[in-house]
């Protein structure tokens, strides 16, 4: 008899209100295309192709590192805007 495990191999982040279809979505998955497991980032994108990315082990904390980096730079450059606004 074969013995079998689970893989949870796949998250959908998306917003509460939203189908697990959403553009708004994205889909963290674990793949494997014969040379090892990798993490694929994408979202369904509508009627356009998906585009995502392929994340080796090593290189995700300077990849986490810098979406942090852009989102920081992101949020100041929210708050700039919101600033100049006011009277």
């Amino acid at each position: 008899m074969t013995d079998y495990h689970a893989i949870p191999a796949r998250v959908i982040v998306k917003p509460r209100n939203e189908p697990i279809f959403s553009e708004m979505a994205t889909i963290v998955e674990v793949n494997d295309e014969a040379a090892g497991p990798f993490v694929t980032v994408h979202q369904p994108g509508g009627h356009i192709q998906a585009r995502g990315i392929d994340i080796d082990g090593p290189e995700w904390p300077l990849i986490r590192q810098a979406i942090n980096d852009m989102l920081a730079v992101s949020r100041g450059l929210e708050s700039d805007a919101l600033s100049e606004r006011k009277p």
